[in-house]
């Protein structure tokens, strides 16, 4: 059942890691041709995706409807404890997730869309690597549980 967990969870990250794909997907749309205020361009992300990743841009957008007085960077890093807390997602990804948040409503839309597609390259080149090793970890997880439960009924008899 470990082995069988462990490529459950390997699974879950790379998901994740594609509805976070998503999300910069989106939420480049929304600035190039909405110009909405960031509420409402995370609220209307929200509404389309799903997980924990949805999960946490709503409450990211619940937040900073809230507290429009507070920086959205401290937001952001902020909510990041819920999807640390929540998803599968790696330390790496996280961290390109956290400066993501930093690049958002700190700039002019054109620097900001070129420093978004520059972590979303990143992300995406992360993505593919787990993608490409996902049926590799889920053989290999499995397999080792199958030959722990072997092993141990083998000490039991």
């Amino acid at each position: 059942m470990v082995g069988h967990a462990i490529g459950q969870l390997h699974g879950c990250m790379v998901k994740e890691m594609e509805e976070m794909l998503l999300f910069i997907q989106l939420f480049k749309g929304q600035i190039m041709y909405a110009g909405s205020e960031l509420p409402e361009i995370l609220a209307d992300s929200a509404k389309r995706l799903k997980g924990n990743v949805g999960k946490w841009v709503n409450g990211l957008a619940e937040m900073s409807e809230k507290n429009r007085d507070r920086p959205f960077a401290e937001l952001w890093t902020d909510s990041l404890a819920m999807l640390r807390r929540d998803s599968a997602l790696s330390l790496e990804v996280l961290a390109d997730v956290d400066r993501l948040g930093k690049i958002m409503g700190d700039m002019d839309v054109e620097a900001q869309l070129s420093r978004i597609n520059l972590v979303e390259d990143i992300i995406t080149d992360r993505y593919q690597r787990e993608r490409a090793r996902s049926s590799g970890i889920k053989r290999l997880a499995n397999s080792l549980g199958l030959l722990g439960g072997v092993f141990i009924v083998i000490l039991l008899m």
